[in-house]
């Protein structure tokens, strides 16, 4: 089963915003507006060019393919460009969160799942009370706390 990301405000703001001022910075670039490339050769506009793009394709990679597969085994993280697969059965522990740390989650409402010998991952399903439904299915032993 397939699970999408929530995406909260402030992951929606902060990711448009880059992308946004990433295509900004090229425009002013390539059109010297307020002289801002005055002192670039060309080889450097090239590559702030490369640079840019890389970094908007990144954000955006991030923005459309952030989600959580639940099969039998295993719930395979998908968060951009970067992915995690996590047995089922070393999941111990499942509790709400709004941990900012960096993670395969675009909402700041997030489950902190804690498997294996005291690792942890933090991710957003938008539908959180379908996606514990489901895990506690396949292992009813998960200790799941949305009381924090």
């Amino acid at each position: 089963m397939v699970f999408r990301s929530k995406k909260g405000p402030i992951s929606t703001i902060l990711s448009w915003s880059l992308i946004i001022g990433s295509v900004v910075l090229l425009i002013a670039v390539h059109l010297n507006l307020g002289g801002i490339s005055n002192e670039l050769s060309s080889s450097d506009k090239i590559l702030l060019t490369v640079i840019c793009i890389l970094f908007s394709l990144f954000v955006l990679v991030g923005w459309f393919h952030t989600f959580y597969v639940v099969t039998e085994k295993v719930l395979k993280v998908k968060g951009g460009i970067f992915n995690w697969t996590i047995p089922i059965e070393d999941i111990e522990v499942i509790a709400e969160s709004k941990n900012p740390l960096s993670a395969p989650a675009l909402s700041l409402d997030r489950l902190q799942i804690t498997y294996g010998k005291s690792k942890f991952i933090l991710i957003s399903p938008k539908d959180k009370a379908l996606f514990l439904n489901h895990l506690r299915k396949l292992k009813p032993d998960i200790i799941i706390d949305t009381k924090r």
